[in-house]
């Protein structure tokens, strides 16, 4: 089967600056049995994965408008696509699948939708009515959709064999995310500011990204950390390689969302690299974590606190949720098993029961 897979906008399909949407395609990409027959296609970027053709498009947030299609349609048209797999934007995929209408067009959504007045979900529920399928990331992303296009979870994947922990952990506390309010990273700061006053041994680390439109956030976290003095790392923007190997050595993490996520790929990550998580369990979140993480289902400081010292005073528990989360990640949320549930599903678009084909590698308890 020939697949396009179309990354419209705000995506990076490179390196050095790879959204988590753009590493979900990618994952997906490699590890395809379509991989022979799949081209990438999305922004102009100066150095791309090279794993698979890519297509780059100029200008591809304006390429979607009644009268700016060309340049979309002419890429498209260069793949000879049996299916296009449309990443996240439903006007994006409404205007492809209106496009080619004799190509099933599948869109994967990473957000949940937000509630709005029936007219607002009227508006954008039309998006659905061309497309031959939606994809969520997880079931609570599933359970914002009002469309009547037939819809599926498939979960995002990690490569378990190439993210492994180091063989022995580091006793420090990791935050790896956007510097923005919704992810938790003042909560955080102020919690583990306060959890680590009393335990010199132990350091707090966090990976933030976000760039200049994060410096405000990112002063008022250097402001909560101030007490830890050296003991505080503060890393910007650093590539995703580097931040699996602190995940890697990290003894804990915490993914302290204020917002419901859809999934929680930072705590798939964490997980994956045997670190302890500690989280707020909003949106997906508990989906991905199951009963192998500490789940304080507040965003409150003084709870974050007190399980980080909950974790660093019992080494068996933290010992335990590194085994466990492990575990878990590899039962279910191996890349080969959710590709391998993914390929079925496009492989059988179309016919009945569409969502329910493949329920044991797109489901986890």
């Amino acid at each position: 089967m020939r697949l396009a897979v179309v990354l419209p906008r705000n995506m990076h399909y490179a390196p050095d600056r790879a959204t988590s949407i753009d590493l979900c395609a990618r994952d997906f990409v490699l590890h395809s049995r379509f991989h022979d027959g799949i081209s990438v296609i999305g922004r102009t970027v100066k150095w791309p994965y090279s794993d698979v053709p890519f297509i780059g498009v100029e200008n591809i947030n304006d390429s979607f408008g009644p009268l700016s299609f060309t340049r979309m349609r002419s890429a498209i048209e260069s793949v000879q696509p049996d299916l296009i797999l449309v990443h996240q934007y439903p006007p994006a995929a409404a205007r492809i699948a209106a496009g080619f209408p004799a190509i099933p067009v599948i869109l994967q959504r990473h957000n949940l939708q937000p509630k709005r007045r029936l007219v607002h979900r009227l508006w954008r529920d039309r998006f659905y009515r061309r497309l031959a399928g939606v994809i969520f990331v997880s079931e609570a992303a599933r359970a914002s959709y009002t469309g009547r296009a037939p819809s599926a979870v498939v979960y995002n994947g990690i490569d378990t064999r190439t993210f492994t922990p180091a063989e022995t952990k580091d006793p420090f506390v990791l935050f790896a995310g956007r510097a923005v309010p919704e992810k938790g990273v003042e909560p955080f700061a102020e919690a583990v500011a306060a959890a680590l006053r009393d335990r010199p041994g132990w350091r707090a680390v966090l990976a933030l990204g976000g760039g200049k439109a994060a410096e405000a956030t990112v002063a008022q976290v250097r402001e909560h950390l101030a007490p830890l003095g050296k003991r505080a790392y503060l890393f910007a923007d650093l590539p995703h390689e580097e931040v699996m190997n602190l995940f890697a050595r990290a003894a804990i993490c915490v993914v302290p969302s204020v917002w419901a996520e859809p999934f929680g790929r930072t705590a798939l990550e964490a997980m994956t690299c045997g670190a302890a998580v500690i989280t707020s369990g909003r949106g997906g979140l508990a989906e991905v974590v199951g009963d192998t993480a500490i789940v304080t289902k507040t965003v409150e400081p003084a709870d974050f606190a007190r399980a980080i010292n909950g974790l660093i005073d019992n080494s068996d528990l933290r010992r335990r949720l590194q085994a466990a989360g492990r575990e878990r990640a590899r039962a279910f949320f191996d890349i080969r098993t959710v590709t391998g549930g993914f390929d079925d599903l496009l492989a059988n678009v179309g016919r009945a029961n569409w969502a329910d084909r493949v329920p044991g590698a797109i489901r986890v308890p």
